[in-house]
């Protein structure tokens, strides 16, 4: 199987993707950065990342993953459904991590603890 990244197929990838850089991405990293002074990262591999390299390089990391995706993206598309499934999960948890981060900028309390999971 041939894989064929070029410029044109960059482009058509971040528009199919931009609920991924809207939510996990740049939702994300900003509600993160709002939230950090209330409160503090939970999920250890952010926070390692937080702790030893600082904000800015957990959004590089982010911006890693979309180009990681980027040449996964065609081998994943291949194998049938599982590429809207994985796009919609991303999707999903972008959503959900901005939300709670966002909950703890406006409320103090996050979903998370909310519910007693942490």
């Amino acid at each position: 199987m041939e894989v064929c990244n070029s410029r044109g197929s960059f482009s058509s990838y971040l528009y199919e993707i931009r609920f991924i850089i809207l939510f996990y991405v740049i939702g994300d990293w900003v509600s993160t950065v709002c939230a950090l002074p209330q409160g503090m990262e939970y999920n250890p591999i952010p926070a390692m990342i937080l702790e030893n390299y600082g904000i800015y390089y957990l959004l590089l990391v982010k911006i890693g993953f979309i180009f990681l995706l980027f040449y996964a993206a065609p081998l994943i598309k291949a194998s049938g459904k599982k590429w809207a499934f994985m796009k919609h999960t991303i999707e999903s948890v972008g959503v959900f991590v901005t939300a709670n981060n966002l909950m703890v900028v406006y409320y103090g309390n996050s979903l998370i603890q909310a519910l007693g999971i942490v």
